[in-house]
């Protein structure tokens, strides 16, 4: 995959992993590839701060839906339409559902390749999807495939 240099270079992320080797490892690869701010964080709090004081694009995650429920639709949120890239071991239907419908951008199954993680960061980077912004579901919108529809829109447009 070629990955465009200018496309990411202004790019700041945030990876938050309790694993302190796997975090230290993907930071150093997303460095490499030439994303120039990548911060590192051991906690919800300390990822909360780094997207605060980083104005991060990206949030690579370990399973944690809490946090990324209150990126989503909390008030006090630093950054409700960042990327959230989720890794994760969950791979049952319902988990992969619940893990969808809190609004995360890509789940990507434990265990994850570098590679793996940076190919879907870089795409959900490079061609973002509309956000949805409804009662029930805040996060890109979850329909990957556009569709030709010949009746008329119901949905506003914002």
């Amino acid at each position: 995959m070629f990955i465009d240099p200018q496309k990411i270079a202004h790019r700041s992320i945030v990876i938050y992993d309790r694993d302190i080797q796997w975090r230290q490892f993907l930071a150093r690869e997303l460095s490499v590839l030439g994303f120039e701010n990548v911060q590192q964080a051991n906690s919800p709090k300390e990822a909360l701060q780094a997207i605060r004081d980083s104005d991060a694009d990206a949030l690579v995650t370990m399973h944690d839906l809490k946090l990324v429920k209150f990126l989503r639709s909390h008030r006090a949120s630093p950054n409700q339409h960042i990327v959230i890239i989720l890794i994760t071991a969950n791979l049952g239907a319902e988990e992969i559902l619940s893990e969808r419908d809190s609004g995360v951008n890509e789940i990507i199954a434990k265990p994850a390749s570098a590679n793996q993680v940076i190919t879907h960061l870089y795409n959900a980077l490079s061609t973002p999807r509309d956000f949805v912004d409804a009662k029930v579901y805040h996060g890109p919108d979850r329909r990957r495939h556009v569709q030709h529809y010949d009746k008329p829109e119901r949905r506003k447009n914002r």
